[in-house]
């Protein structure tokens, strides 16, 4: 009996399906029914015209599940198609065992798919895009979805074939290595650059609008607050105080709805200072 191989075209189509995870997502399985169907091309190669084994072997598939489908999680589906093939060839391989493994994976690597696309790529990407979006520059939102789709389809497709050729071994590699928390380090550093510079060329507080005259027998005396205290100090010391102010109270639990309603409040008094300063006369 010939050895069975899963070919480079079910492969890329396993892969290419596994970004339809949440597909019929529901609270019972979360990803679990979309996932089963990323694996019916790999069933139906390894059992072919067997459709009674390959709704048997799909069923296993039918749990709980539940990762980071797109960047990283799709290494697990790679150690599965692996695992799967070896299986379809006699290995001792149980489904439960696949089951558990898949189930000991997904956590850790939610954690880490989460933080490499939704706290290191976007805002990266999005920083530098909105600011070309700000400059009038219309191949600022472009710029974003395409060069975020091919970062997530590189990094996702070689992901997937690490975990396919390396099987069950790929995820020790990968993490003994220290690799990725390297990585995570120094772009997570850029990240938070990224982010400071949005915060001082998006967040605007200005009290140029507070400018006291005084005059006696010398002359008139002018005073203003944002030119002659805060910009005298650190010139951006608003806007990052603001910022700080909303990540200290962020830091106490109070909820982002709240803070929506302070930040409105603080410009409707700001609004006031100015009119009583005659900004509006």
């Amino acid at each position: 009996m010939a050895e069975k191989k899963l070919s480079k075209t079910t492969l890329v189509k396993n892969w290419l399906l596994t970004y339809s995870s949440e597909t019929c997502y529901n609270y019972e399985r979360l990803q679990g029914l979309g996932n089963t169907n990323a694996f019916v091309p790999v069933m139906r190669e390894l059992y072919p015209g067997d459709e009674a084994k390959q709704v048997e072997e799909l069923k296993n598939f039918l749990v709980f599940y539940n990762t980071e489908p797109s960047w990283m999680g799709t290494i697990i589906n790679g150690i599965t198609a692996a695992m799967e093939e070896k299986r379809a060839n006699g290995a001792e391989i149980t489904p439960d065992e696949i089951t558990t493994l898949r189930s000991a994976l997904m956590g850790p690597l939610a954690g880490i798919g989460d933080t490499v696309s939704q706290s290191i790529a976007y805002p990266v990407l999005a920083g530098v895009c909105i600011q070309l979006a700000l400059a009038g520059n219309f191949a600022g939102p472009i710029l974003f979805e395409i060069i975020y789709k091919v970062l997530m389809l590189g990094l996702g497709y070689n992901m997937y074939m690490l975990g396919y050729n390396r099987g069950r071994d790929a995820i020790v590699d990968l993490l003994s290595t220290g690799v990725i928390n390297k990585m995570l380090d120094a772009v997570s550093i850029v990240g938070l650059m990224v982010v400071g510079s949005m915060t001082a060329s998006n967040v605007k507080l200005d009290l140029s609008f507070m400018n006291f005259v005084w005059s006696n027998e010398l002359g008139d005396i002018t005073f203003n607050v944002q030119s002659g205290v805060f910009d005298a100090l650190l010139p951006g010391l608003l806007p990052l105080l603001v910022v700080l102010g909303t990540w200290g109270l962020l830091r106490k639990r109070v909820k982002p709805m709240m803070l929506i309603v302070i930040m409105f409040a603080l410009g409707f008094v700001l609004v006031g200072i100015k009119a009583l300063c005659g900004a509006y006369v």
